[in-house]
């Protein structure tokens, strides 16, 4: 069987592998969510990492070493921190397992596949690679979505606080009434004042677990409004009519840009289905790409040039508004 067909079939392996893993370990908690949404019983939960880990922590720690050694360095806040943007109630401990088994998976299928251990490494990689791909992808999704959601809650807080409602009396208005991600992320700023925290505080709290542009200027005006006072509905009007331009001007851009997307795409999936064809249509015929040494540089070079087309498209693409 030729090597490309059979690191194609090792990496679909990896991919339904690390899919399941993720499904098991995310698709409780997220048919529980949809279910309270339904139903109208969704309650703020707390996210500080500290928090979170012990609100999680009725569940079976896999790892209770690694978690322990974790906690004790500024890595194990990062991790959660960005668990929660792609809104994954994981440890980073299970974040971590998550990835090992993908690796080990990815090991084991390039090495039975192709009993070449430089094949196995590779592929254990790209394995590894996954989870945090789909973690950073959820995240992005989530942020867009938090963002397209933004406007339609300020003009809620600005009615409350017109009516006469305390800041803090907008934000249970805010949380009860809207959607998730940003009825969540209002719910657990909430509940952090519920339990003591300054409302500054609880603020900066919301805007390190977002890490929305957006959403940094509302804080900003809230806590303008804390410390030296203002009409802070009026504020909220603005800002609201502000993201609503800046979110349709987005959709503009998205549609301009949707052809240098595409080709990034067709840029890195031509290259391996043109692979996979050839191998088909005449098998043997690359052979010498993955047996030989000048062959082996040729698909180096070849990657690090996909690679650098990529990044230099998507540097053309990213338009800052």
């Amino acid at each position: 069987m030729p090597t490309i067909i059979i690191a194609a079939i090792g990496f679909l392996i990896v991919f339904a592998i690390t899919a399941v893993v993720l499904l098991m370990v995310t698709g409780g908690a997220a048919k529980r969510e949809r279910l309270a949404v339904a139903t109208g019983t969704a309650q703020p939960t707390e996210i500080r990492p500290e928090a979170e880990t012990a609100r999680v922590a009725l569940a079976v720690d896999p790892l209770p070493g690694l978690t322990q050694a974790l906690e004790q360095t500024q890595h194990w806040d990062n991790i959660q921190l960005e668990l929660l943007r792609a809104g994954l109630l994981l440890r980073p401990s299970e974040a971590i397992l998550i990835c090992l088994i993908a690796g080990v998976t990815g090991l084991s299928a390039g090495w039975m596949l192709t009993h070449q251990l430089v094949h196995g490494i590779l592929l254990a990689g790209l394995a590894m690679a996954g989870p945090y791909m789909y973690m950073k992808n959820r995240a992005a999704k989530r942020q867009a979505n938090l963002t397209s959601q933004l406007p339609d809650a300020l003009d809620m807080l600005s009615a409350a606080l017109r009516s006469g409602y305390a800041l803090t009396r907008g934000f249970q208005v805010v949380s009860s009434q809207m959607h998730p991600p940003i009825a969540e992320e209002f719910g657990r700023m909430l509940q952090e004042v519920q339990v003591g925290i300054p409302v500054v505080e609880s603020l900066d709290g919301l805007l390190a677990r977002t890490g929305s542009y957006d959403l940094e200027l509302v804080v900003a005006a809230i806590q303008t409004q804390l410390t030296m006072g203002g009409n802070l509905s009026e504020v909220l009007d603005n800002i609201a009519g502000m993201i609503r331009e800046r979110v349709r001007l987005q959709g503009e851009i998205n549609a301009a840009t949707s052809e240098g997307r595409m080709s990034a795409s067709i840029l890195v999936a031509m290259p391996i289905v043109m692979a996979v064809a050839i191998s088909v249509i005449n098998p043997g015929y690359l052979e010498p790409l993955f047996h030989e040494k000048l062959g082996m540089m040729m698909l180096m070079a070849a990657g690090l040039l996909m690679v650098t087309g990529v990044i230099i498209i998507k540097k053309l693409l990213d338009i800052d508004i």
